[in-house]
């Protein structure tokens, strides 16, 4: 009975390009983002911590949204910049 049930599933894979994600790993967390592997496919299914549940597609983009719009550190691009935001840098170090 479950050749049947693989057969259709791998009939459905094959039409859609779609793996149910049954058979999961463990969740990892790396570099803050924390995820489980479909054992079938090698797709990584984004995991919440808070929940141990897996996150919907509307939970990932907010997501990834609130991580493009973290503020960014950049460099100055300008001499002139540079070495005022270097001076900066050394008055507040010496205070």
């Amino acid at each position: 009975m479950r050749w049947i049930m693989d057969f259709f599933q791998s009939v459905f894979e094959a039409i859609f390009g779609f793996c149910r994600h049954n058979n999961l790993s463990r969740p990892f967390t790396i570099e803050g983002h924390t995820y489980k592997v479909c054992m079938d496919c090698s797709q990584q299914v984004f995991y919440s911590r808070d929940t141990m549940k897996p996150l919907s597609r509307r939970e990932l983009r907010y997501l990834r949204a609130n991580q493009a719009n973290a503020a960014v550190a950049m460099m100055p691009a300008s001499a002139q910049a540079r070495e005022a935001a270097a001076r900066r840098s050394r008055k507040t170090a010496a205070a």
